[in-house]
């Protein structure tokens, strides 16, 4: 089976039983016929636009990501994601640190990304954590104000 193929029938399982994990992915494959290591899985996730996230009723699964098209202004993203997954906001000097549902933090912080507010340098975003770097304790204040008031 070629890439092209492959990545034909990720989408078709995907998009036909919720899936949670690679590993679970490398066994529907195998079901199907087509036998993968978890780096190619891997690879071709990236390269569809999948990622992980939170369907509906809360179950971490992969979900295709929406393009650029789709997707809603970057202010409203974020309030609706800090709204759905945020569990927090604290600032520690020059950093924003935002807590949130486990595998909601790399969505998280490319929205914050997206954002493209001046006074972030950058984000980290872990699994349940996302660290906003700013230029410095003031500019950190005025993000984690702003960040607050885009998640209600």
């Amino acid at each position: 089976m070629n890439k092209r193929q492959r990545q034909y029938l990720i989408r078709r399982i995907l998009r036909n039983k919720p899936v949670a994990s690679q590993r679970e992915l490398v066994e529907e494959l195998a079901a199907a016929g087509c036998e993968v290591t978890q780096a190619t899985i891997s690879r071709d996730l990236r390269e569809i636009g999948l990622q992980k996230g939170r369907d509906r009723v809360g179950k971490i699964r992969y979900a295709f990501v929406p393009t650029l098209e789709e997707r809603p202004d970057p202010p409203s993203a974020c309030g609706r994601m800090l709204k759905d997954f945020g569990r927090g906001i604290e600032l520690a000097q020059n950093l924003v640190v935002l807590r949130c549902d486990p595998g909601a933090a790399p969505g998280l912080g490319r929205v914050i990304d997206d954002l493209d507010h001046g006074l972030v340098l950058g984000c980290v975003a872990g699994d349940d954590t996302v660290i906003v770097v700013c230029r410095d304790q003031q500019s950190a204040g005025t993000v984690c104000d702003y960040l607050k008031e885009l998640g209600g």
